[in-house]
């Protein structure tokens, strides 16, 4: 991961990415914003904005839907801990995210939220009158924002945070199959990164040089 947590942050405003997403199968990238404090808690207590997210299979089925590089997933996580509940805005491409470079804009204010990808259509997380725990559905009496103000948790500095992951616990459901094969690990399992790591001959081969690689053109975060 490379982040901005020690040189810049910024409290709303527009953030536009200019990336070609991978393609090689059980990667994903990540392009966060993160809380620059911790100000309600840590892990999810304080928020996560994901600004653009494709997995790398280029066929891939979980529970009869298509989780592949056609998908694109956006949106905001907050929780409580480790419990997270989130909104995600997903859009699909037939040809996939990762031919090309695309703009992936979100535009963060004191009262709305929204993502949008080569100037088209604003998708609204949250628009002006929500409430984020309304919103994303959730309501735990140890959630310290409930009290603040309707954005809460994001209506502090967050920074940016870069980066590219195989597989996890997380972002691939047990049941998914890529190009029909069963995914090679549980997500709970004790020994899921050896049982990963020994099945490479199955994965490997679909990481491809600059193909695979999370590409970043630049990066532009404007004021509102």
């Amino acid at each position: 991961m490379i982040d901005t947590h020690n040189s810049f942050s910024f409290q709303y405003g527009k953030i536009e990415i200019r990336a070609k997403l991978p393609l090689g199968d059980w990667l994903y990238p990540a392009l966060w914003l993160k809380p620059k404090y911790d100000s309600y808690g840590p892990f999810y207590s304080s928020g996560r904005i994901v600004l653009a997210m494709a997995r790398g299979n280029a066929n891939l089925e979980c529970d009869g839907k298509d989780l592949s590089s056609r998908t694109l997933e956006a949106g905001i996580m907050a929780g409580v801990r480790e419990t997270m509940a989130k909104k995600m805005v997903e859009l699909k491409l037939n040809e996939g995210w990762h031919t090309q470079f695309h703009n992936f804009s979100f535009t963060w204010t004191s009262e709305s939220l929204s993502f949008s990808v080569d100037g088209g259509q604003e998708n609204y997380l949250l628009k002006k009158g929500e409430n984020i725990k309304d919103v994303i559905n959730f309501d735990n009496p140890r959630v310290q924002w409930k009290s603040a103000t309707p954005i809460a948790p994001f209506d502090k500095e967050f920074y940016i945070s870069l980066g590219l992951f195989a597989g996890g616990m997380t972002d691939f459901p047990d049941s998914c199959k890529s190009g029909g094969q069963p995914k090679p690990w549980r997500n709970k399992a004790v020994k899921a990164l050896a049982n990963f790591w020994q099945a490479k001959e199955q994965w490997f081969g679909t990481w491809n040089n600059e193909d695979s690689a999370l590409q970043i053109d630049y990066i532009k975060v404007i004021a509102l």
